[in-house]
């Protein structure tokens, strides 16, 4: 006879186990869902190219190389002591890596939800990854080459359609704006008007800088200028899609007219002027406050 002292098997599985093992298997559930999350993110990032420009624009070297390009003759020859400033300063204000993650978070929550991008996907953002690449590597020659190739080929509605989709353009309008705060910066250093910008309160600076990225870009020319440089991302990135193949863009086309997709979309150029503005400012705060005032 069995003992009624003998444990069940099933009384073997404690309160504690039993909460164990439910939240291990709720994990396991909500796993698969955050991954998808986050594939959706990391594959929208690389779609758009967003590490790539924002290294191109603000690695170590970039924003002070970029506010020389920006400067008349006049300006450029009293430059040179704002643009080494500007340059140690922006070298330590602004994170590649902190500024993808945060907009990869914000693309993430904007695609809760949605369907992890499906292998073909996957691979056309992969091929367009190894374009763009190419294209970087390319003597300007090699590029004038390229686009004589590629715009021979009539612009077909699933590429033109997928260029919409994309946020290339807005981002490009970012570093642009940008680049334009930096030289308007360098340029006032240069002319000796310091001054009146380092003997302001850090929130009362804040509020400036805030101030002038709102009001965006005002001066004809510089309009214009923006207009060129939105158009010629576009062109660019047109391109390159031209290289991808039909069943490509038709995949990347599907992914991004899922419902998420806009939102992803916004969320994306949101953050990444959010991480644009926030490296600025900490470069610009960091300029000002060690210019020499009898400078």
């Amino acid at each position: 006879m069995h003992s009624l002292n003998r444990q069940s098997p099933h009384s073997a599985l404690r309160p504690s186990r039993f909460l164990s093992l439910l939240l291990l298997f709720l994990f396991a559930l909500m796993a698969p869902l955050a991954g998808w999350a986050q594939n959706r993110a990391q594959a929208l990032l690389q779609f758009e190219g967003v590490q790539a420009r924002y290294q191109a624009a603000y690695a170590p070297g970039a924003v002070a190389r970029d506010a020389q390009q920006q400067l008349e003759p006049p300006d450029l020859a009293m430059a040179g002591s704002a643009l080494k400033a500007l340059d140690a300063a922006a070298s330590k204000s602004f994170n590649t890596a902190a500024a993808m993650a945060a907009v990869q978070s914000a693309v993430a929550a904007a695609g809760h939800g949605g369907a992890a991008p499906n292998a073909p996907t996957l691979r056309a953002v992969a091929h367009l990854v190894k374009i763009r690449a190419e294209y970087a590597a390319m003597n300007d020659a090699t590029r004038a080459e390229f686009f004589k190739q590629q715009q021979a080929v009539p612009p077909d509605a699933v590429r033109t359609e997928l260029l919409d989709r994309m946020a290339v353009a807005d981002t490009r309008e970012v570093d642009f704006s940008s680049q334009l705060l930096m030289t308007a910066v360098v340029k006032q250093l240069a002319r000796g008007n310091a001054g009146q910008f380092t003997s302001l309160p850090e929130r009362t600076l804040d509020g400036a800088l805030e101030s002038l990225w709102s009001r965006g870009v005002t001066s004809t020319r510089q309009r214009n200028m923006l207009i060129v440089a939105r158009e010629l991302e576009r062109q660019i990135t047109q391109a390159q899609l031209v290289s991808l193949s039909n069943e490509e863009a038709a995949a990347l086309l599907a992914w991004r007219n899922d419902p998420q997709a806009t939102a992803e979309r916004d969320a994306l150029v949101d953050a990444y002027k959010a991480e644009v503005k926030a490296g600025g400012a900490r470069a610009i705060r960091t300029v000002l406050r060690a210019w020499p005032r009898q400078h």
